[in-house]
């Protein structure tokens, strides 16, 4: 990286305002660093660097001219593929969608637009936004930054390997299933889930909707806490938090969380997110892992209806899944192993939704959730029992650890992953921190003192 790409994007928005910086040195040394590092991790599918660069002279001539200036003024972004950017291509890594082109921005995208943010491209996303690895027969595979052997995760795999790598200071992702908090744990950056359905999904897809909708939430990823927050106040209108709500509220906390036990590194995150917790004024309290916790993907799945199942059905555009194993053994298909893996998963939720009622395994979390820690208050655990694995791992240990994500989905709760350092191979480490429905200002405040006392200062790959 170079001393522009090193800097967060509240630096970098403050001195673009200032004119410390021109928003055209800004947007050009990212798009250096995108062209130098893009060709061993593939995370920029779509670039759209000659759009940004007259974007970013337009927006310098702006300053010049004293004109009043946006929340997010100059600053370069990515976003998932998943999301419409007017004019560029909109593939969700699909075959079947290959020559789409978007007509208008997706509304995350216009808000951001507004605020005064430029696109630099679109990022890599397994099809169908429907894997923990970032893979798709369209663009390839997304690698780690960290170490291009290892998995990024998915779905939003290419917004956290470049914003890790220096590329893009900020990006926006979508979770479902951990699809948010996944990768930013592997690829040691932020990531904020909202609340389910906080933020207008319009130009996403597949767009969710019924129960779907209740899983999923579009949000920003960032290297630092005080970025998400920022973006997030700016997409929603919500302030800025600060540390001192923390006083006082309860932090519960537990080690496992899924059917696979947690590496000694990820306990240790664990304990070094609570005692930085601890000294910010919390009350910590370890709790026992519940079934409705550990088994949550259960839950997951009985909760997906009819509905859920065909909307995922159509969005994949090549009939069913079955058809699709049928192409696949004879060498013409249309979808990724991985995708496949979890489209079969989603279409034998018929089964669980016979067995469970889904509805209130939702509620049930919720309700456990408040008698936990109340509505100001929030839990810290584990996203995934160890740090990046690698790549392939999802075809054989992701069934293990997806309860470590799905409960959060499935109880519509924020959820936000916080680096905290490395592991003896040099790879993140990280935790989640949840919140109650609509509390993202405890769970970014938590985050804020977990940084300053754990990771002060970034420290990214040396790609």
């Amino acid at each position: 990286m170079n001393a522009i790409t090193d800097l967060s994007a509240t630096e970098l928005v403050q001195k673009a305002s200032s004119g410390e910086l021109s928003v055209v040195d800004i947007v050009e040394a990212h798009i250096a660093r995108i062209e130098q590092v893009n060709p061993q991790i593939n995370a920029v599918v779509t670039p759209i660097f000659e759009q940004a660069r007259r974007e970013a002279q337009a927006a310098e001539n702006q300053r010049v001219q004293g004109a009043s200036l946006p929340p997010l003024f100059g600053l370069p972004v990515t976003i998932k593929d998943s999301l419409d950017v007017a004019g560029a291509a909109a593939t969700c890594g699909m075959l079947a969608r290959k020559d789409r082109i978007a007509e208008k921005d997706a509304a995350v995208v216009t808000k951001l637009r507004q605020a005064g943010a430029i696109i630099l491209g679109k990022t890599n996303t397994p099809e169908v936004c429907w894997a923990q690895e970032t893979t798709n027969l369209l663009y390839g595979r997304t690698n780690n930054p960290w170490n291009l052997e290892r998995s990024v995760g998915g779905s939003t795999g290419g917004e956290a390997a470049i914003i890790a790598a220096g590329g893009s200071p900020l990006g926006i992702g979508s979770d479902i299933s951990g699809s948010i908090r996944l990768p930013a744990a592997f690829a040691g950056i932020v990531g904020l889930r909202p609340t389910s359905a906080t933020l207008d999904e319009t130009g996403h897809y597949p767009y969710a909707t019924g129960r779907l909708a209740d899983l999923e939430a579009i949000g920003p990823m960032a290297r630092r806490v005080e970025d998400v927050a920022l973006a997030f106040s700016v997409l929603t209108g919500r302030a800025t938090p600060d540390t001192s709500i923390l006083k006082g509220q309860k932090v519960a906390y537990w080690f496992g969380g899924g059917l696979m036990k947690p590496e000694a590194s990820i306990r240790a995150a664990v304990s070094l997110a609570v005692g930085a917790l601890e000294k910010a004024g919390m009350q910590a309290i370890e709790k026992p892992v519940t079934g409705r916790v550990r088994f949550s993907a259960v839950g997951w799945l009985a909760y997906v209806d009819r509905d859920g199942r065909k909307a995922i059905d159509d969005a994949f555009m090549a009939g069913s899944v079955w058809k699709e194993m049928r192409r696949q053994r004879s060498g013409k298909k249309n979808v990724s192993a991985e995708s496949t893996q979890y489209w079969m998963s989603s279409t034998l939720s018929s089964i669980f939704e016979k067995l469970f009622d889904g509805a209130r395994w939702r509620e049930r979390l919720n309700s456990r959730f408040l008698e936990w820690v109340g509505e100001n208050g929030v839990v810290v655990c584990p996203i995934h029992p160890t740090t990046a694995p690698k790549h392939g791992w999802q075809k054989s240990a992701s069934n293990l650890t997806i309860d470590y994500q799905q409960w959060v989905n499935l109880a519509g709760l924020p959820g936000l992953t916080v680096p905290t350092g490395f592991d003896a191979n040099k790879l993140p480490t990280a935790v989640q921190i949840v919140g109650a429905r609509g509390r993202e200002d405890v769970i970014l405040a938590a985050g804020m003192a977990i940084q300053q006392a754990v990771m002060p200062a970034w420290v990214g790959p040396k790609i």
